[in-house]
Formats: structure tokens, C-alpha cells, sequence
């Protein structure tokens, strides 16, 4: 999971109907790491098992709103979304 949370974290963001649903990016900074949050308060970290030490609800409240590099999914983002929902 390590170094994909960006990319994750776009996908789902597009999948689940990014900002129209209430969700918005998120990262701190030192070894950064990105998630989504709801407008409603839900946290949506899909790779917070990477971690050792997993992440506590402190650390959540800690991180700032960024926006993707592109509003678009990216290129990753998208074989990644079409890898998720394939059945």
C-alpha cells in the first residue's frame, strides 16, 4: 500500500462522486499522506494499513485540504478505478 494513497485516494474521491457528495482531499505533511474526508466528518483512508503505528483520529483533525493535480482523474487514477469496480 505504501506510496499509493495519492492515486487511491483520486480514484475513490471520482468514484464516490468527489466534492457534489460532500468529499474532499486531504494530506499532512512530514511523510505525507492523503485521505478523504466528508463534509458529515467521515474519514475514508483506504491505505491506512501501511502503517505501523496506524494513524489516530488526532492525526486526521491535524491535516489540510489540498486539491489533485488534476480535476479529471489521472491516468493512474482511472486504471485504478476501471481494477475497482471490474467484476
Amino acid at each position: 500500500m505504501r506510496g499509493n494513497c495519492y492515486v487511491t485516494c483520486e480514484a475513490l474521491y471520482h468514484l464516490l462522486g468527489g466534492k457534489a457528495a460532500g468529499w474532499k482531499a486531504m494530506r499532512w505533511e512530514g511523510d505525507t499522506h492523503w485521505f478523504l474526508k466528508n463534509e458529515n466528518g467521515t474519514i475514508l483512508d483506504p491505505t491506512r494499513s501501511q502503517f505501523a503505528n496506524p494513524p489516530d483520529i488526532t492525526d486526521y483533525w491535524k491535516a489540510v485540504g489540498s486539491g489533485f493535480l488534476t480535476k479529471a482523474p489521472s491516468r493512474r487514477a482511472r486504471e485504478l478505478m476501471q481494477r475497482m469496480v471490474w467484476q
